[in-house]
């Protein structure tokens, strides 16, 4: 028992640590005059190792694809498609995620001289091979001019280092959400009948909680005779994708989400700035163990069974 506790107490202080770090996703922006009236855009993300961002067209619904949004401004006209290229990009091909960074340009034409400020919002997700950090979001302002200055930051939302405090791993309380159905769920009535319980929180587009949420369906299927159970608590705020993902991926435990993301009410109890986390509890409500995956989580219901 004191060596699953001395546990808890790292994984604490290592999110902790981890909350009060700077995004490991960096921007810098400039504008260049290449013709008459005429500026090129380059916005450029550093991303720290080992985390990696998405492209604008990341499909299939896994990973967040970065996406810009231009405020609307009467004197710009845009000039053809964004480009993106990643620093590790040698040639064409195209690159599943940017792990180093990556130069996003846009060209843009002004319809006459006057001074012309771009305002715009970036959408984007930094994820690591084994979690990934909630949905940014950052608004600039960028001056359009010759000079090529930086932008301004507005507005800086990154849920992940908004807070300091550990996931709380002293107590776990009961909560009722809707499942796929829209009917209201008691975690209570699972896990006062289960020995073990799972709760797993996740989303559709995080690849890496996709590939444990794989391992889980072998252990799952495994242990359930014996009394093991899993809530699964998607943080995606699109109920679509939500559904999609658990019938793409045969996911036959107790789904449930209130669409909310990180802002839902469980997310922030126990303080989720990364995903995937998980904790199990047992019969009482004693949390056990946390963050759990694949073999270690198969090793600790073998000894616990």
């Amino acid at each position: 028992m004191k060596r699953y506790i001395f546990i808890i107490i790292i994984c604490q202080l290592a999110f902790s640590a981890f909350a009060q770090d700077n995004h490991p996703v960096s921007w810098n922006f400039s504008s260049e005059k290449i013709a008459p009236l005429t500026y090129q855009i380059k916005l450029h993300a550093t991303v720290k190792e080992p985390y990696h961002i998405y492209p604008q067209g990341s499909a299939g619904g896994m990973g967040m694809p970065t996406e810009f949004l231009f405020d609307q401004n009467d004197n710009v006209e845009f000039v053809g498609e964004m480009q993106e290229k990643g620093d590790e990009q040698k040639d064409e091909a195209h690159l599943s995620y940017y792990s180093k960074g990556v130069t996003f340009t846009q060209s843009v034409k002004l319809k006459s001289e006057q001074q012309t400020t771009l305002a715009f919002t970036i959408k984007f997700m930094a994820c690591t091979r084994q979690m990934c950090l909630p949905p940014s979001k950052k608004q600039f302002t960028l001056s359009l001019d010759d000079q090529g200055k930086d932008a301004g930051v507005v507005k800086n939302e990154d849920t992940a280092i908004s807070s300091n405090k550990a996931v709380s791993a002293s107590k776990y309380e009961d909560f009722v959400l809707a499942d796929m159905n829209g009917k209201m769920i008691s975690s209570k009535n699972i896990t006062s009948k289960s020995k073990y319980t799972f709760i797993d929180f996740w989303a559709s587009w995080c690849v890496p909680c996709r590939a444990q949420g794989h391992e889980l369906i072998t252990i799952y299927n495994t242990y359930k005779s014996k009394g093991f159970e899993v809530i699964a608590v998607s943080l995606d705020s699109d109920a679509k994708a939500w559904r999609k993902a658990v019938e793409a991926d045969g996911y036959k435990w107790t789904n449930l989400s209130d669409g909310k993301g990180f802002e839902s009410a469980i997310s922030k109890k126990y303080n989720i700035t990364a995903i995937p986390r998980n904790l199990l509890i047992d019969q009482k409500g004693n949390i056990i163990a946390m963050d759990l995956h694949g073999k270690e989580l198969e090793a600790k219901l073998n000894e616990l069974f």
